[in-house]
C-alpha cells in the first residue's frame, strides 16, 4: 500500500478506499443527475462535424473490445471509446464545468469511466463511486492549479481531467492505493492541451474531453499491465504542480477530502457557450426581452467580467464558431438580438452561433461592447460561478442595467432531476423509440440500485437512420 502525506499519496488512498457509501445521498442523487446530463450533451455533439470525424478515425483505427460508442450501436476498445464519447460530449460546448477549476469534468470523467465500467461489466454502484472519484480529484487538482494553469496556456480539462480519469478507470480495474498513484503518474505521460485557439482558431479545442478521457484510460490500463508512472506526480520536482502551474496550492486538493465534495459546485449549462459567459448572456436575452430591443437601436454596451478572462474570452470579432462560443462579446450581442423574439428564458444553441455569424447586424453590435473589469463581478465570482453586469445605452438615450448574480444551471439556480430530464427528452426525442426514451432516465435514476452499466449503454442507441448519412 502506498503510504505518505504528499498530495499524490493521499489522493490515492481515498480513491481506493473511497465506497459510495460514503458519499451523501445528495452527492449521489447529483452524480446521476450529471450522467444524465451528460447523455443528453452527448446527443447534442454526436452529429457535429468534428464528432463524426473522430467516430470515423476510431472506427477505421480498429480497436476491438466491449465498449459502446454512445448512441450508434459500435463497440471498440475503452481508450478509443471514451475518446470518441469525449468528443461528443464538448462538441458543443454544452457539457457541465465547474468555474473554479476552468474544468469540464463530464466531458473527460463519464467518457472513460463509462468505456471501462463496460468492459468490466461494472455495476452502477461502481460506476458511481468511480465517476465521484474521478471528479472530485479532478477539480481539486484543478482548484489546486488555477489560475496559474490557464495563465500559463494550459486547458484544465485534457490535464486534470487526465489525472481524474487515470483514477476512475483505475477505480474500476480494482486498484489499490499503489496501483492508483502508479496511474495518476502514468496520466503525467499524457496530460497536455494548449489554449492557442483563444488567440487564433482552430478546431482541436473540441477534443479536450476526449484527450481527458482516453487519456486517463491508457494510464490505468498502462498501470494495470506493470507500466506505472512516477508515485509522486503531483508534488514532485518535476511533477504536475510545478509543471503546469508553479503556483500550486496542494491544500486544495486534500484539505476536505473525503468530507467536502466539489462536484456540488459543478454547473450544467443552458447555452453552448464558455462557462462565464452564461450570466451575460442571461442578462442579455433579459434586457432584449424586456425592452423590444434591436442591434440597430442599441449605441453603447459594457460588459462587466472578471479579470481572468480579459483577452481570453474578449473577442469581439470570432473568426468561427468556436471562438464566437468563447466570445463574451459576440454571445451578449447575439442574446441582446434574440431576447426580443425568443424571450428571457431562451436557450442560446449551436445553430443560433452559426446563424449569428453570418449577421451583419449581430457583428457590428458585438463592435460595440466593451469589456470591463467590474470590482463587483469580480468579487462576486466564486469557485461556483461567474455574475455579470450589462449596460446597454439606446441610439436615442435610454440607458438600462442588469445584474445576473447567479446564472441559470449553476449550483445556486441548479437544475434538478425534472428539468434535466424534460431537457434530456426534448433533446432526443426524435432519436430514441419512446420506449426507450422513458427507459434511460429510469435506468440512470437506478444506478445505486441494480441498473448495470450495459444495461444503460445497450438502451443508449438511437432509432435506425437518425444519425443520418452525414455519421
Amino acid at each position: 500500500m502506498t503510504t505518505g502525506s504528499g498530495a499524490t499519496a493521499v489522493l490515492s488512498e481515498w480513491a481506493a478506499g473511497f465506497r459510495l457509501e460514503d458519499a451523501p445521498p445528495a452527492v449521489v442523487e447529483r452524480m446521476k443527475a450529471l450522467v444524465l446530463d451528460h447523455l443528453r450533451v452527448v446527443a447534442v455533439g454526436i452529429r457535429l462535424p468534428w464528432s463524426r470525424a473522430a467516430r470515423k478515425l476510431a472506427l477505421e483505427l480498429g480497436g476491438r473490445g466491449a465498449s459502446s460508442l454512445l448512441l450508434c450501436g459500435d463497440r471498440t476498445d475503452p481508450a478509443r471509446a471514451a475518446f470518441v464519447n469525449g468528443a461528443c460530449a464538448h462538441a458543443c460546448d454544452l457539457d457541465d464545468t465547474h468555474v473554479g477549476s476552468m474544468h469540464h469534468a463530464g466531458a473527460s470523467i463519464l467518457p472513460a469511466v463509462i468505456a471501462v465500467g463496460e468492459q468490466e461489466d461494472a455495476g452502477g454502484r461502481a460506476l458511481l463511486a468511480a465517476a465521484i472519484v474521478g471528479y472530485e480529484a479532478s477539480l481539486r487538482i484543478g482548484l489546486a492549479t488555477q489560475p496559474a494553469l490557464f495563465r500559463r496556456g494550459f486547458m484544465a480539462t485534457p490535464t486534470c481531467g487526465a489525472m481524474g480519469a487515470a483514477l476512475a478507470a483505475g477505480k474500476l480495474l480494482g486498484f489499490h492505493s499503489t496501483g492508483m498513484a502508479g496511474a495518476l503518474g502514468a496520466a503525467g505521460a499524457y496530460a497536455g492541451g494548449l489554449a492557442q485557439f483563444y488567440h487564433s482558431g482552430g478546431v482541436t479545442k473540441r477534443l479536450n474531453g476526449a484527450r481527458g478521457a482516453e487519456s486517463g484510460v491508457m494510464a490505468a490500463l498502462l498501470a494495470k499491465c506493470g507500466i506505472p508512472g512516477p508515485r509522486d506526480i503531483l508534488e514532485g520536482e518535476a511533477g504536475f504542480f510545478r509543471a503546469f502551474s508553479g503556483e500550486a496550492d496542494p491544500e486544495k486538493l486534500t484539505g476536505d477530502l473525503g468530507r467536502g465534495f466539489r462536484l456540488m459546485e459543478v454547473s450544467t449549462k443552458i447555452h453552448a457557450g464558455a462557462g462565464r459567459l452564461q450570466a451575460t448572456a442571461d442578462a442579455g436575452l433579459a434586457l432584449g426581452a424586456e425592452h423590444g430591443l434591436v442591434p440597430e437601436r442599441i449605441a453603447d454596451v459594457e460588459a462587466g467580467i472578471p479579470a481572468v478572462i480579459q483577452g481570453r474570452l474578449t473577442q469581439p470579432d470570432p473568426p468561427d464558431l468556436q471562438s464566437a462560443q468563447l466570445s463574451v462579446p459576440f454571445s451578449l450581442a447575439m442574446a441582446l438580438a434574440l431576447g426580443r423574439s425568443r424571450g428571457a428564458t431562451a436557450a442560446l444553441r449551436r445553430e443560433d452561433y452559426e446563424a449569428a455569424l453570418s449577421s451583419p447586424a449581430v457583428r457590428a453590435l458585438s463592435g460595440r461592447v466593451r469589456c470591463v473589469v467590474d470590482p463587483e463581478v469580480e468579487a462576486g465570482t466564486s469557485t461556483e460561478d461567474v455574475p455579470s453586469r450589462v449596460s446597454i445605452l439606446l441610439a436615442d438615450g435610454q440607458s438600462f442595467t442588469l445584474r445576473v448574480p447567479h446564472p441559470r444551471g449553476s449550483p445556486h439556480r441548479a437544475m434538478g432531476w425534472s428539468e434535466l430530464s424534460s431537457l434530456f427528452r426534448d433533446t432526443l426525442g426524435d432519436a430514441l423509440p419512446a420506449d426507450r426514451l422513458a427507459r434511460v432516465p429510469e435506468l440512470v435514476a437506478g444506478l445505486d440500485r441494480g441498473t448495470r452499466v450495459r444495461d444503460l449503454t445497450n438502451a443508449f442507441v438511437a432509432a435506425p437512420g437518425w444519425l443520418g448519412r452525414e455519421n
